[in-house]
């Protein structure tokens, strides 16, 4: 399974929207949430710094200078950094308490709090801490700061954040990752059905999807193409059973009709009487190749295919082949050509392959113009299964076969509309090329030749 082929799904790239779409939520949540805890901590930093003043005022109340001191110095004896900070300083500004540097740098804010900066010890090292202060009055001319920290708010929400965050990125990774597999996984299904209905349609009607193993959608598409299948079998064995009763109810009265002819004419001694009934036992032996060829078509299409055979060297039949036609072709003026280079084995029937390739030139002869040209090539081919196979192209210098006619041409009975006047013909030779190909396991492409059509046939 290629990566791209995956990536391009619809599975995939619906996975992905949707991976997207809620990682960007989650996103959107993760800013929120981080605006919410910073917000609801500063909050709470600050109602905690004006509870502290007013307790200040509170002890200064009761005990005065000495109170405040004697508290602050409680309060400053832990070593706690998220602790309160004190600044006492009388009517000159000068400091009479706390831990709180009087030169500070601070920077003023709405409704009267501070920021300031101070390095503090931590397990011996000195850290910057930024701080959020506020002044109040105790009372004959001594003023108070009450400091806090909020560097581990800030640490916390940055945690927070971080979190989230990973979250995120892990969500949207683990989720296109398991998008990949799963649409790789469902991708893997649908072209195993695809293959497994593509060989049902080249030659094994009979054959069914396996639905044992599958689940969901799957086990059920399989079931209606499984339900499909069988009308179509049906179908075709019904139209093929009629043209095969047909063909063998026609050719033994034909064969019959034809050999009293026969019969009658060894007897005749009228020149004219003698034509006539040669031109009647043409035009049954006409419909007796029609028929035999119809029965043979019905016979190699009906799901078979080669199980045994022999090694057949392709370069000695051709040239048996072309050796066939050659008279036929120097009475036309045709120039019949053979390049095989070199000897090449495969596994078959020699008297269909024989059959095949006697249609194909058969045809190329047909419809080549007097002074034309007619090439048999063959090549190894560019690999049929694990195989590299072999090519064998037929191109001629005729008027070809249409772009919009080539698929057509392969069914029964069928001619193209020009030639059903011109030529005689019964519509069944290509149909039985193809079908001794897809028997011997290869295939049947018609080509332009320019001018002039080009026949390549492969074989494994």
């Amino acid at each position: 399974m290629q990566v791209r082929e995956v990536a391009n799904s619809l599975t995939f790239r619906y996975i992905v929207k949707y991976v997207t779409a809620l990682s960007a939520t989650v996103f959107v949540l993760a800013v929120s949430f981080y605006i919410y805890f910073s917000y609801s901590s500063f909050i709470d930093l600050g109602e905690s710094v004006i509870e502290e003043l007013e307790t200040l005022q509170l002890v200064y109340r009761g005990g005065e200078l000495a109170g405040v001191e004697q508290y602050i110095e409680a309060q400053t004896s832990s070593p706690s950094v998220n602790r309160f900070y004190y600044l006492v300083t009388d009517g000159t500004g000068d400091k009479v308490a706390g831990d709180l540097p009087s030169a500070s740098r601070y920077r003023q804010f709405d409704d009267g709090w501070l920021g300031f900066e101070m390095a503090l010890q931590n397990w011996g090292e000195s850290v910057e801490v930024e701080f959020l202060a506020h002044p109040m009055e105790l009372g004959e001319g001594y003023s108070a700061i009450v400091a806090r920290g909020y560097a581990d708010i800030v640490e916390r929400a940055k945690l927070v954040f971080r979190t989230l965050v990973t979250v995120m990125v892990a969500t949207l990774v683990l989720g296109i990752t398991g998008g990949f597999f799963s649409a790789s996984r469902a991708l893997d299904r649908v072209q195993i059905l695809n293959r497994d209905i593509s060989r049902i349609i080249r030659g094994a009607p009979s054959q069914r999807l396996h639905v044992d193993e599958e689940q969901g959608y799957v086990r059920a598409l399989a079931e209606v193409m499984n339900q499909m299948l069988e009308q179509m079998e049906s179908l075709m064995q019904g139209v093929r059973r009629v043209s095969d009763n047909i063909a063998h109810d026609l050719r033994t009265p034909l064969t019959r009709m034809r050999n009293n002819l026969s019969q009658l004419r060894s007897r005749l001694s009228d020149r004219d009487g003698v034509s006539q009934l040669d031109g009647i036992i043409d035009e049954c032996d006409d419909l007796l190749t029609s028929f035999n060829a119809l029965l043979r078509i019905s016979a190699l299409e009906s799901g078979s295919r080669l199980a045994g055979g022999s090694d057949v060297e392709l370069r000695a039949l051709l040239s048996d082949v072309v050796e066939l036609y050659e008279p036929l072709a120097l009475d036309r003026d045709i120039c019949l050509e053979l390049d095989a280079p070199q000897a090449q084995f495969c596994r078959g029937e020699a008297d269909l392959l024989f059959q095949m390739f006697a249609n194909v030139l058969d045809n190329a002869l047909k419809y080549t113009p007097s002074g034309g040209s007619i090439q048999v090539r063959l090549r190894p081919g560019n690999g049929l299964g694990s195989v590299n196979g072999h090519s064998i192209v037929i191109s001629d210098s005729g008027p070809g076969i249409p772009v919009s006619e080539r698929k057509n041409v392969f069914r029964r009975f069928y001619r193209v509309e020009s030639s059903r006047t011109e030529l005689p013909g019964h519509g069944l030779g290509l149909s039985l090329v193809q079908a001794i190909a897809q028997y011997h396991y290869g295939r049947v492409e018609l080509g332009s030749n320019n001018p002039g059509l080009q026949v390549r046939v492969r074989l494994p």
